[in-house]
């Protein structure tokens, strides 16, 4: 093959496989521990297909400046030009602003976008690029408080994106964290630092500007994620979301654990948000994204402010139905006159009062893996210690026997139920006091104690497949916080005491009456 043929084949060689291919050599030489810890999971060139397609075209324009402040080997801003260059009015230039903290990235990022230059300049469009290797969160944070505190005019001098493609790193700081103190405006306990990244994107997108960000969805709920989703989301309209149902597939080739979401936005205050609807797809994983299901959902269903922009994401029409019914409930713990608080025993600080057998000085310690669906398994064969030594510091972490349910606060992820609740009845446990581990959350009466079928019902409606299933429609994680139960929607007083003498009555087993327990909270809801 002549040089000639070699530079033609080069050329012609989309940007997007160019930058997937210098990104696995870069991977191939890197340790994972590395990877990690910079939280650096590089993009498949299939999901980055998935994020520039959703990106409209601008009409006529000569010149688009996109922001890409988690380059990595570059493969995002690559085919998100590349899907440029395809539009029916494609401009005449294109400005990239490329952020990549990995400072032996720089290099990559420099032959990609050298290749992306010369494909472009093919397709009669000059691209123009600057790679900063500075953290885009400390160079860039001080813009969120400017933008709570300056006008509109003068918001327009730091407002210069068209276009923002990102892929962020995923971890957590500590509130103490330099980049956590640069972007406080949006900070609430220990944050993680895709939100801030996101946070800040929206803040420098011009208005009519478009971002799309593929990240953990964890901040479409939770209460860690509440001034981020007031800050971004009153600024940036949903336009198209997708859900990866799996937590491990999105990126397989990393081994990142991580349910993903994709979201597309625009920053257009003239959206009407009654009437724009958002589109909803979701697949399992890469394997199967090609056979993806989309549905259109009104924004109204989706996140509103007096749901604290909780983001609801239905991927099917009987979610969609889901979604209502629950919605339509009128009470949630507080207005029950109950309250929900966490297991006060942490094992590894109290290991003293620890015991593994029983005694008279001993009571129940329930441990996370001894709440079943609808009953308590205790004592079992564990290498958990099953008791707790009544002491002077104890009693002070121990709580009075009674009836109360117990729901686990984490699930593991091969595990098809979110939600596991079981009623502990008084009888059940023949103790004065009970311990509570703090991987358990549990609900009580604040005055007084719940009756027995409050307990049963309550329990069952929590382990039911409408609400597990209304549950995992706006929380992507494993865990289940305390704030999301006490914001929990729940029927009246009664329907939740007539299930309960339902199942107190009959004498079954609880994994094939599901059906009858939401029949019964559809009846009388």
């Amino acid at each position: 093959m002549s040089m000639a043929s070699k530079q033609n084949n080069i050329i012609t060689k989309p940007p997007s496989k160019y930058a997937e291919a210098l990104g696995n050599d870069f991977i191939a030489s890197k340790k994972k521990a590395d990877a990690a810890s910079l939280g650096q999971y590089f993009t498949p060139q299939i999901i980055a297909k998935l994020i520039a397609k959703n990106f409209s075209e601008f009409g006529k324009t000569k010149s688009i400046k996109i922001l890409d402040p988690g380059a990595g080997s570059g493969i995002l801003s690559c085919i998100l030009c590349e899907s440029i260059a395809s539009w029916g009015y494609k401009p005449s230039h294109i400005e990239l602003i490329a952020y990549e903290i990995d400072k032996s990235l720089t290099p990559v990022l420099q032959k990609s976008f050298d290749h992306l230059k010369d494909w472009l300049s093919h397709k009669s469009i000059s691209l123009t690029f600057s790679i900063y290797d500075s953290d885009f969160v400390l160079e860039n944070g001080d813009i969120l408080n400017k933008t709570l505190q300056q006008s509109l005019f003068d918001k327009k001098d730091f407002e210069n994106f068209d276009l923002i493609v990102a892929n962020p790193p995923y971890f957590k700081i500590s509130k103490s964290d330099p980049r956590a103190k640069a972007a406080n405006a949006v900070i609430h306990g220990q944050p993680n630092i895709y939100a801030l990244f996101m946070a800040i994107a929206a803040a420098l997108l011009k208005e009519k500007g478009q971002l799309g960000f593929i990240t953990p969805r964890s901040y479409a709920a939770g209460l860690y994620f509440k001034k981020f989703r007031q800050n971004f989301f009153n600024q940036i309209t949903p336009v198209s979301i997708h859900i990866f149902d799996s937590r491990d597939k999105a990126f397989n080739k990393d081994g990142v654990l991580q349910e993903n979401v994709i979201l597309h936005g625009k920053k257009d205050p003239t959206i009407d948000k009654n009437e724009h609807k958002v589109k909803i797809s979701s697949c399992n994983g890469l394997s199967d994204i090609d056979n993806i299901n989309t549905i259109e959902i009104p924004l109204a269903e989706i996140i509103t402010p007096e749901d604290d922009y909780v983001l609801h994401i239905p991927t099917k029409i009987t979610q969609r139905e889901i979604v209502k019914i629950v919605k339509s409930w009128k009470h949630n713990l507080r207005s029950l006159g109950l309250n929900v608080s966490t297991g006060p025993i942490v094992p590894f600080r109290v290991r003293g009062i620890l015991a593994e057998n029983p005694d008279a000085q001993n009571v129940p310690l329930l441990w996370l893996h001894n709440v079943r669906t609808m009953h308590v398994s205790w004592p079992i064969e564990s290498r958990k210690p099953q008791y707790v030594k009544v002491s002077q510091q104890a009693k002070k972490l121990l709580i009075p026997n009674g009836n109360y349910v117990l729901i686990r606060r984490f699930s593991a992820k091969e595990e098809k139920k979110r939600l596991v609740a079981a009623p502990l009845i008084s009888t059940v446990l023949k103790s004065k006091f009970v311990g509570i581990e703090n991987h358990i959350n549990y609900i009580y009466r604040k005055t007084g104690e719940l009756s027995e079928p409050e307990t049963l019902g309550l329990s069952a409606i929590l382990n039911s497949s409408l609400l597990d299933s209304y549950f995992r429609i706006f929380n992507g994680n494993t865990q289940v916080s305390a704030t999301e139960l006490r914001n929990l929607p729940l029927p009246a007083p009664r329907v939740i005491e007539r299930v309960g003498s339902f199942i107190k009555s009959n004498n079954f087993d609880y994994q094939e009456t599901d059906e009858k327990v939401v029949n019964l909270i559809k009846q009388y809801a």
